[in-house]
């Protein structure tokens, strides 16, 4: 199969080769017929929530609704994500990981679709504006045993965790969370300006 197109990068128009389902050939074209659309290489999303009416949060996920999210977002050019759970009670955030998890295992679309996992919260602020949408009766401070148990539920995929750095032992988290391999962002956050500072020397790489 051959598609004309213009790079995304140049805009260049070029004639592309695809065999057995992987590009075989990139030819630039001396010229261009006519209106061409543009051809990028697919996204890689690190915050989706679900789409399409479905939530990860939701306490009924299935292996289908993942499937079928990961679809939607294809559609969309989106090649791979990191499927995102935000702040809410523990069997909850359990049950998503654990879900998204038994996706990973049951497809290998899907776990090439999704090779990590996203734990935005619940170790964010409280306060009203930098909590955002998160539900505050479920926000509390930085817990390892309860990362630890949301990780085995996950399969040690998350990759990704966002907290805000103000909490009391949020520094110590930081550290230990990255010597685990886990990428700390900080967001949803109060902190002081030389907090964030602490928290990036901590090991924080990600706002």
């Amino acid at each position: 199969m051959q598609v004309l197109a213009r790079r995304y990068d140049s805009g260049q128009p070029i004639r592309l080769t695809i065999d057995a389902g992987q590009i075989a050939a990139v030819e630039p074209l001396a010229e261009s017929p006519g209106s061409l659309p543009w051809i990028a290489p697919a996204l890689f999303d690190l915050q989706i929530n679900g789409c399409d009416g479905i939530s990860f949060n939701s306490a009924t996920l299935t292996a289908d609704q993942v499937r079928h999210v990961l679809s939607v977002c294809r559609l969309h050019g989106i090649a791979g994500l990191c499927p995102t759970l935000v702040t809410n009670d523990f069997p909850s955030l359990k049950h998503g990981f654990a879900t998204l998890r038994r996706a990973c295992e049951e497809d290998r679309q899907i776990d090439a679709g999704m090779p990590c996992f996203h734990l935005e919260g619940p170790y964010i602020s409280p306060e009203d504006g930098p909590r955002g949408a998160h539900p505050r009766q479920h926000v509390r401070p930085p817990s390892r045993d309860e990362f630890l148990r949301l990780q085995d539920a996950a399969g040690g995929r998350i990759r990704l965790l966002t907290l805000a750095p103000e909490h009391d032992n949020a520094l110590d988290f930081i550290a230990w969370a990255t010597a685990q391999g886990v990428v700390v962002a900080i967001g949803h956050t109060a902190a002081s300006g030389q907090r964030i500072r602490d928290a990036v020397a901590a090991g924080a790489r990600l706002s």
